[in-house]
């Protein structure tokens, strides 16, 4: 080693004696943004020095290296072959191996000051540096650009550590383009970077490959630490992508846990940051043992950690943590599911986007948010991040594959200027020279308004052609007339009248001005082989007939989804109906806002190059993220970078056409629940981004006070017309008036051969309930005892059957298998309650007296969506019993519930009496218990026709009341006693697989996402829907579901302009009906109902002539029934959608799918819509509240507004009256 960095370490470390502390580390410096008229190469110019500053402030105790230059080794996956295209191969040959001459063991050295040296390098964290890390999280990205640039110098000289600066990039650049800021995380990536600052440093190495004292190579030692930093990386970048997703509620709720968690990344880097400075401090001087004990210790920085941590949150969370605290706080909140979704919905209005196209009127809320919210509270870290890994993965590849892309496309594009480094003007950083022309002649300086711009730059090309001599050649135009010769015709479009496209294809901001760097982006981002002229033609035109066609293409796909839901499996209709509810009316927003184009084929083609290659790379990347977009980072890694509204529509169409993939599989398939929940999911994140652009131009118009909706008219050809003003689109008048474009759907015209597997995300045709109910308990030698057991574990293992008790209710049948988890005297189990999978962890022990032993355990539910319980109780070996009490809580164990467990076989278990029972008469109820089970085993062993009947009846009502009471319906008196004895009688299976096929019942059951007007209950299979009452500006309806209590109920509303009666016109439907289908519905149904009662009620000229009468009657017959054939009598039934007059009488349509069985008939019960035919009853409220008080109000309002005109003008004629009389007067006085 060289004298001189000897020299200058004991210099460093003399000085390091005299300082009591080390300085703490200030924030980094950065770029505040630069001023669309200041000169955008400030930042650029003051890279270098930012980044030495940076360098020293973090590690400003180390000493300055200086050797000769090393050769870069090449890195495995071709990582570094990157950095050598892009910045060519290093300059001298070195080792085939780095570190290949490091020794097993380091020899010691000693040198007192080390120690000190590293401590003063990386010292504690104290109030101040606190501080100064909330400042570095505040400028967070600032330094982000001039930081990786530092990063990829070093890493082009020394290439060993090319894969964890890659990585590093990679996980840096997702954040950066993360729109949510969450302060923790930010701070996590804080210390990430200043562990990679320490890096920065190998920029002053020139010979990596010296020995040190100790036998070892910088190289090889930091090479070493760079593959274990990779991990470190990736898996903490995982961790803060799993946490960013977490609901608002999750995050107060849990976020302990993910602190310790971050805490131990932060530590972790702390660590890796002491590492990678002892390995550049040993190469410069002695002590590695006094060293290695400053570095070992890092835990007196976790509480400071612990305490940054809990002090960065949001207002969002402080405000929910004190809501948290209102109910009793974290532990109170989490058992208290009441609680939890209140709070959830506090969270939800608060973070709510703001989205002026909402999905619908009176919509139910989404039925698995809780079951999600629950599921994340209950998972830990650990297993989100697992679950995670798959999804942060495919985001990770794109992003390094983009990163590498970039750094290897070294192609320069022809005719781009190359930059000097003395630049005598702002000009001078423009690649394009015609542009390059335009700004020196024009003498602009930063930027320049946009409308400028533009017809400066007409104004040049048309002059550039022009300017020819009359043979068309001319020495100083020759080349450049022939060069561009093949782009004459962009000309033509080239010109003032389409000013506004080119302008904002310029200005990505829409700001109104253009500035250098945006220039720049513009000319450089355009296709290969593509001259400026063809470039600015395409956004001038082009971009334009492109989106008439994506808008095309995007009205037929929604056409074919519409028209392919009638062949789409039961099981699969509600899924398919919630994503066109969630998705058609925001998609159709869109599409209908474009200013529609004439195509021009010729034009087209000399655009659609680029069309299909940007379809191509957006279609390559949604493959890479399976289709699944899960946040905003996730969208601008597929679309890349500028704004939304260029790549809005492609990925709409492709989005769209994967997911009408989904639906081809419905056909046939059984999909995943989650399956088209996620695809609609992904959609509403684009929508998302089109919220968030709609809000930045809005106020950029509301700054530039212009009309904000003649400019959403007019900007991007209209494409947010309709999202920023929907009643354009959306009011009930159009809406009525509405016709939505019927599509014929033909399965043999689409694409052959589509794999199924290739198209979903999750597994397919999972049913559940077939083998999986019924499995049974096997013999498990880890349940008996053996000489590892303990004597008071031992009697508890094993099989055991248990109800829960309260007053006269019994939960249902559940069992347990007690194991010995190999603990002192703890026992654990699994099971299942209904479809709710479980896990017991307990212990037991003497207590009170030597033969009693008690028993204390807790069952947590694996869905999250019950709440755990506790037991405690106690084990009595002359009856094999477990018997105690049960609580929410272990601190509130003396309530009412209790639990009795007993080894008797769950079929002779079901019939044991209630212990209210075996209180009042214990001889009687035990006797009744022992008929009841003998006499149920001697019917099975005989194989009795009445026990099977009997088993069957009670499973087919069991289900029925279990349908009823998991849609929400209450259930009567006497229906809730047979349900809770039917629920205590059924063994565990039987309990299991009735649950199993009565939630597959109601997965094919029609759910129409709205309440019923009078009981209020989620209206199921049939909605009843009137056609007479009106909404005050909505195209909402009276929705009633089919009970008969419901419609002969009246119903009111806020927002209708009568009182609902019984007697009002009724239209029945057991298809969803969605919005785009509503004014096409209605106008049908109308039609069908005065059809109806022309056949049922003929004009007095039809009776003459014997009344109306179907084709195949005879005339003068009367309307019959379809179905039994009985003569119809109002009030009755009439299809709307079939051909022939179809009616059917109350007791059939009562009979519903029963009555339907041996019908062949056209008719179709599901798909085809019904309208009540009864006799006209004069509404008083219609004729004499309804039009005629509106009416009123308003012409009370005109009354009142022209009397308050008249009496202004009053005034106002009698001041200009006093004026002007006393103007004469002085006049008169004047001349008197």
């Amino acid at each position: 080693m060289p004298n001189t960095i000897l020299g200058n370490f004991r210099k460093l470390s003399k000085k390091n004696e005299n300082s009591s502390e080390s300085e703490p580390v200030p924030p980094l410096p950065c770029n505040r943004g630069v001023d669309k008229e200041k000169d955008s190469s400030e930042a650029d110019n003051s890279k270098d020095n930012i980044v030495t500053h940076e360098t020293s402030l973090v590690v400003s105790n180390s000493p300055s290296l200086d050797a000769p230059s090393q050769q870069g080794v090449t890195k495995k996956d071709g990582l570094a072959s990157a950095w050598t295209a892009a910045y060519g191969p290093p300059s001298e040959a070195g080792p085939e191996r780095l570190g290949s001459n490091s020794t097993s063991e380091e020899a010691a050295i000693t040198v007192e000051n080390c120690a000190a040296l590293v401590t003063a390098t990386v010292s504690a964290l104290n109030a101040d540096e606190l501080d100064a890390v909330k400042d570095g999280i505040i400028k967070f990205s600032e330094v982000g650009t001039v930081f990786l640039s530092a990063l990829d110098e070093v890493a082009q000289l020394h290439p060993f550590i090319t894969a964890a600066v890659l990585i590093f990039k990679t996980v840096w650049t997702l954040e950066m383009k993360r729109r949510e800021n969450d302060n923790k995380i930010r701070a996590v990536y804080t210390e990430m970077k200043h562990m990679m600052v320490v890096l920065v440093q190998l920029k002053n190495v020139k010979d990596v490959t010296e020995i040190a004292p100790d036998g070892t190579t910088i190289a090889g030692r930091i090479q070493k630490l760079s593959e274990d930093t990779e991990k470190d990386i990736k898996q903490c970048a995982n961790a803060c992508d799993t946490y960013s997703k977490k609901k608002l509620l999750v995050k107060v709720l849990v976020g302990s846990v993910w602190e310790n968690r971050f805490v131990e990344y932060l530590s972790l880097f702390v660590r890796r940051r002491q590492e990678f400075e002892f390995a550049l401090t040993i190469h410069t001087a002695r002590g590695v043992d006094a060293a290695n004990e400053a570095l070992g210790d890092v835990n007196a920085r976790l509480d400071l950690m612990m305490q940054m941590l809990k002090q960065l949150v949001s207002p969002e969370e402080e405000e929910m943590a004190r809501l948290v605290e209102k109910r009793g706080g974290v532990e109170a909140v989490q058992n208290n599911k009441k609680a939890l979704e209140e709070l959830n919905k506090l969270a939800q209005k608060n973070t709510a986007s703001l989205d002026l196209i909402s999905t619908g009127p009176q919509k139910t809320s989404n039925e698995n948010d809780m079951e999600e919210l629950l599921e994340d509270l209950h998972t830990n870290p650990d297993e989100a991040m697992e679950k995670n890994e798959k999804v942060f993965e495919r985001k990770f590849e794109i992003q390094q594959r983009q990163i590498t892309e970039q750094l290897t496309r070294t192609v320069r594009r022809e005719g781009d200027r190359i930059i000097s480094a003395i630049a005598s003007g702002p000009h001078d950083r423009l690649l394009e020279p015609d542009v390059y022309k335009i700004w020196k002649e024009m003498n602009w300086r930063g930027s320049v308004k946009a409308r400028h711009f533009v017809m400066a730059l007409c104004d040049y090309f048309h002059e550039k052609w022009n300017v020819d001599s009359p043979d068309g050649t001319t020495p100083g135009a020759v080349v450049a007339h022939e060069k561009h010769s093949d782009d004459e015709w962009a000309l033509p479009y080239i010109n003032t009248v389409r000013l506004q496209p080119i302008s904002e294809a310029f200005d990505d901001d829409a700001s109104g001005f253009i500035t250098l760097a945006e220039v720049n982006t513009f000319t450089t981002s355009r296709p290969l082989g593509w001259s400026l002229p063809h470039w600015i033609a395409y956004w001038a035109v082009g971009w334009h007939m492109t989106l008439t066609d994506y808008s095309s293409k995007i009205r037929g796909l929604i056409g074919k989804m519409f028209a392919i839901l009638p062949n789409i499996k039961s099981e699969n209709l509600n899924f398919v109906n919630d994503y066109l509810a969630t998705v058609c009316r925001r998609v159709t927003t869109l599409r209908a806002s474009v200013n529609l184009s004439s195509r021009n084929e010729v034009l087209q083609a000399r655009f659609q190059s680029y069309v299909d290659a940007e379809e191509e790379r957006l279609r390559k990347n949604l493959q890479e993220v399976a289709y699944d977009i899960d946040a905003m980072n996730t969208l601008v890694l597929v679309t890349g970078p500028g704004r939304i509204e260029k790549y809005v529509f492609p990925i709409l169409y492709l989005l769209l056409k994967q997911h009408f993939e989904i639906f081809r599989v419905c056909q046939k398939r059984m999909i995943h629940c989650n399956e088209l929940e996620d695809a609609a999911d992904t959609i509403q994140w684009v929508f998302d981004s089109v919220v968030g652009r709609c809000n930045v131009l809005q106020s950029i118009f509301k700054q530039q006070k212009l009309d904000e909706k003649h400019q959403f008219r007019v900007f991007a050809h209209g494409i947010f017309e309709y999202w920023h003003e929907p009643s354009g689109l959306w009011a009930p008048a159009i809406v009525r008036q509405s016709d939505p474009e019927e599509l014929p759907y033909n399965e043999a015209l689409e694409m052959p051969n589509v794999k199924a597997d290739a198209v979903c995300n999750y597994p397919l045709d999972q049913q559940g309930f077939v083998y999986i109910a019924y499995e049974t308990h096997q013999s498990d030698k880890s349940t008996q005892p053996n000489a590892d057991i303990s004597s008071v574990l031992a009697p508890i293992l094993g099989v055991w059957n248990g109800y829960i008790y309260c007053g006269e209710y019994a939960t249902p049948m559940t069992s347990y298998v007690f194991r010995a988890t190999g603990q002192n005297n703890e026992f654990e189990a699994s099971g299942k309650v209904a479809n709710d999978e479980f896990t017991v962890v307990g212990k037991c022990e003497v207590k009170e007296a030597p033969n009693v032993i008690s028993v204390e355990f807790k069952r947590i539910f694996r869905s999250g969506l019950l709440q755990s319980e506790y037991f405690t109780g106690k084990f009595d070996a002359s009856t094999e019993t477990i018997q105690g009490r049960k609580a929410l809580s272990p601190d509130n164990m003396p309530t009412s519930w209790t639990f009795l467990l007993k080894r008797v076989p769950a079929d002779i278990f079901r019939f044991y009496p209630l212990p209210k029972f075996l209180e009042d008469n214990q001889a009687r109820a035990l006797w009744q218990f022992a008929i009841n089970a003998i006499r149920s085993q001697v019917r099975r062993q005989l194989w009795s026709w009445s026990f099977f009947k009997e088993r069957r009846d009670s499973r087919k009502k069991f289900i029925s009341l279990l349908v009823r009471t998991l849609a929400g319906k209450r259930l009567q008196d006497s229906e809730q006693a047979e349900y809770t004895v039917l629920q205590r009688e059924f063994m565990p299976n039987d309990t299991t697989f009735c649950y199993l096929l009565a939630l597959h019942q109601i997965r094919v059951t029609v759910k129409h996402g709205y309440l019923c007007d009078h009981c209020g209950v989620t209206i199921t299979k049939s909605r009843i829907m009137c056609l007479t009452c009106q909404t005050k500006d909505t195209w909402n309806t009276v929705d009633l579901c089919d009970e008969a209590g419901c419609m002969a109920a009246e119903a009111n509303r806020a927002d209708l302009t009568m009182v609902h009666r019984p007697t009002h016109d009724l239209v029945k439907v057991r298809r969803v009906v969605h919005l785009m289908q509503h004014g096409q519905f209605e106008r049908n149904s109308r039609a069908a109902l005065e059809k109806a009662r022309k056949i049922l009620t003929p004009s007095e000229e039809d009776a003459n002539q014997g009344g109306i009468f179907r084709e195949g009657e005879e005339k003068g017959e009367k309307a019959k029934c379809t179905l039994c054939t009985k003569e119809v009598s109002q009030p009755c039934w009439f299809c709307v959608q079939c051909e022939k007059p179809t009616f059917f009488c109350y007791d059939c349509d009562n009979g519903r799918v029963a009555s339907f069985e041996a019908y062949n008939g056209p008719h179709n019960y599901h798909a085809h819509d019904l309208v009540r035919c009864q006799k006209l009853v004069k509404d008083e409220d219609s004729s004499m509240e309804g039009r005629p008080t509106g009416l009123e109000e308003r012409l009370s309002n005109h009354e009142k507004i022209m009397d308050e005109r008249l009496t202004a003008m009053e005034t106002k004629f009698e001041r200009s009256h006093s004026r002007i009389n006393t103007t004469l007067e002085k006049i008169l006085e004047r001349l008197g």
